[in-house]
């Protein structure tokens, strides 16, 4: 019996390596638009200010890296970062089908891009791959611990108070976040720490910025987030918050002299955006300007040693 004989046995007669590759391709573009679908709201959130702090971790290194170490992490970096926010949307849009159904229609669940059965698959899948790079690529203490605020928060009710959803969960998110981008890199040291703690600390108490655009669906699943419970006082509240943020940034030493100034002046703005929002859409925005100061923040490590 020669080759192709025993191989006939295996393959089917109608099988065409044409077709194959067709339908492998058109699988792996449906994948890649899911992703999308999933996660493009939160990637200056993630992957964006991930890849950035990476970076800086890079510039700290005593010698110059070599251009193949800097593809090689950076390229690490993105992946881990990209399962980091991937698995964390599946599970918080498994959990929020019925105010994604009234704020965001367009997500994967509610248009019916993807079923609930084939969101788990996915979000199993994510979640087993982020451990084993996390392990991989020694960075699996922060990986466990985001693993596990993704279940509390999406699947044990993290996410129904706004203290365990923005100043809980926002805050431990964006220090898993930072070390592990660093740690990818360099050992972490006590500057490192205190930085990472101080950032990530600042963004808990100013995340219920988010919550703006979600009003309305919020109040139908429950959540006691802070615009829920304070009604029309939260904008002016959480304004006078974030005006107060660059002179708590002064005194912590955080961020000086022009990037201090940089800061305290798009916080002034963001404080404007949300004392005079009146839409969601113009709430999202502000929102998401939020995660770009949040960059803007790491970017002044990527510049200076």
């Amino acid at each position: 019996m020669n080759l192709k004989t025993r191989l006939s046995v295996f393959v089917p007669k109608n099988f065409r390596p044409g077709r194959a590759i067709t339908l492998l391709s058109n699988a792996i573009e449906r994948e890649i638009r899911i992703c999308w679908a999933f996660t493009w709201r939160d990637l200056s959130a993630s992957v964006i200010p991930g890849a950035m702090y990476t970076t800086a971790a890079l510039r700290s290194l005593e010698s110059t890296p070599t251009a193949s170490l800097v593809i090689q992490t950076l390229t690490r970096s993105l992946i881990y970062f990209l399962l980091y926010i991937y698995a964390f949307d599946i599970a918080n849009q498994i959990n929020g089908i019925a105010e994604d159904e009234v704020n965001k229609p367009d997500r994967p669940l509610p248009s019916g891009l993807v079923s609930l059965r084939g969101a788990y698959i996915r979000w199993y899948a994510t979640t087993a791959a982020h451990l084993v790079v996390g392990a991989a690529w020694g960075v699996l203490p922060w990986t466990v611990i985001w693993v596990l605020s993704t279940i509390y928060a999406s699947f044990y009710g993290g996410d129904k108070h706004w203290v365990t959803k923005n100043i809980l969960f926002m805050s431990v998110g964006s220090v898993c976040l930072l070390q592990a981008a660093w740690a990818l890199v360099a050992p972490l040291t006590a500057r490192e720490w205190r930085w990472a703690l101080l950032l990530s600390s600042i963004l808990g108490i100013v995340a219920s910025v988010q919550d703006l655009r979600d009003l309305e669906g919020d109040s139908i699943a429950g959540r006691r987030t802070l615009p829920v419970v304070l009604g029309s006082n939260f904008r002016w509240i959480m304004a006078t918050i974030i005006c107060t943020a660059p002179l708590v940034c002064w005194m912590l030493d955080l961020l000086v002299c022009y990037s201090g100034i940089g800061l305290a002046l798009s916080m002034f703005y963001l404080a404007y955006r949300v004392f005079s929002g009146c839409t969601k859409e113009y709430d999202h925005k502000t929102y998401m300007m939020l995660t770009y100061i949040y960059c803007g923040c790491i970017s002044v490590r990527m510049v200076s040693r």
